[in-house]
């Protein structure tokens, strides 16, 4: 680097609050809905059944909360591959917290964009990068959805990236083609973001509940087909979700479950409890263990929640809950905001 010229930091600092958006919208299928939900183990029945969903108020299946994932993380990827300076995703970076905000469910027939900027960056002990990437999801008649703010962990400037043996190793076995039909992304201005109200849903009682409740456990093993089957929808091109190898040369000891596929089945957890899933408000947790996944063993992971508080004016309620494998964490600091009947 020559005088005068910006480091890998402050570039990406100037690149802070510029707005992109993707050009064509992703209309929300039925079956995707059902496709996205059996990927989730989540069996709430307004993303199965037309009536379900019909008499819980919603003209269309009712979506996951995560199916954004599937159009967000491809902006996101995006954002960080065309916009931001410095190639950080050969640097190698990892995700370290996730906050969804909804506004609006999503049902069948919604045909969603998604802005993308960079929400916040700023170099940490040890000369490490923390970068936030935020994503408003908009319908095109509905306007704002939900938002999403991801933090990555990045090297920093001192950082040397990954080797060029590894960099072959993920072009030799990534899916290729892929990128062929990908539209650039275009800049555009910030949504502007409802000021919402509580909205009806048919979610349980407040008087149903009570402060100190606990949540009935639930564990859900995940084998090496559904880590595999969420790779093909999501659409996540990761290699250390499904290559052994590349996982190792990753510093991994195998490979890894998504951690939008453990975050979004804690998603269901939440709301099958709740009885609805527009009744989630937000939902954000940190990634503390990743969740390692052998071709022959399934990975067998334990949610449990608990009610930390409620507001008898608003009838909301907050709601901690948590994810274990083997008695280690996988999840810290979550918290899901729920709304009550």
């Amino acid at each position: 680097m020559t005088s005068g010229e910006l480091t890998r930091g402050e570039a990406i600092d100037q690149a802070v609050g510029q707005v992109y958006t993707t050009p064509d919208y992703y209309e929300v299928g039925r079956e995707k809905v059902r496709e996205f939900a059996r990927a989730l183990h989540d069996d709430h029945p307004t993303h199965w059944e037309d009536a379900a969903a019909k008499a819980a108020g919603y003209p269309g299946l009712l979506a996951p909360l995560t199916i954004v994932a599937i159009m967000g993380a491809k902006a996101q990827f995006q954002l960080v591959d065309e916009v931001l300076p410095g190639n950080l995703l050969k640097t190698g970076v990892l995700q370290v917290d996730q906050k969804h905000v909804f506004h609006k469910p999503v049902v069948t027939g919604d045909r969603l964009i998604c802005d993308v900027s960079l929400d916040s960056h700023r170099t940490v002990v040890g000369g490490a990068d923390l970068f936030t990437v935020k994503t408003v999801v908009r319908e095109l008649d509905k306007g704002v959805m939900q938002e999403s703010f991801t933090t990555l962990a990045g090297q920093g400037d001192s950082g040397s990236g990954l080797p060029p043996e590894f960099e072959q190793a993920v072009d030799d076995i990534m899916f290729s083609g892929g990128d062929k039909h990908r539209l650039p992304l275009v800049r555009t201005e910030a949504a502007a973001i409802p000021d919402d109200h509580p909205r009806p849903t048919s979610a349980i009682a407040f008087d149903s509940v009570a402060v100190g409740q606990e949540l009935p456990g639930r564990s859900v093993p995940f084998t090496r087909g559904d880590v595999i089957n969420y790779v093909g929808v999501s659409g996540d091109p990761n290699p250390i979700h499904h290559s052994d190898d590349l996982a190792e040369k990753a510093g991994l000891d195998t490979v890894v479950a998504q951690a939008m596929l453990t975050l979004g089945t804690a998603a269901g957890y939440i709301t099958n409890f709740v009885g609805d899933p527009a009744a989630v408000y937000e939902l954000s947790a940190r990634f503390t263990s990743p969740v390692y996944v052998t071709p022959t063993k399934p990975a067998v992971v334990d949610y449990t929640g608990k009610i930390k508080s409620l507001d008898p004016e608003t009838k909301q309620g907050l709601i901690t809950f948590g994810a274990s494998m083997g008695g280690k964490r996988v999840f810290g600091r979550c918290t899901a905001t729920v709304q009550f009947s």
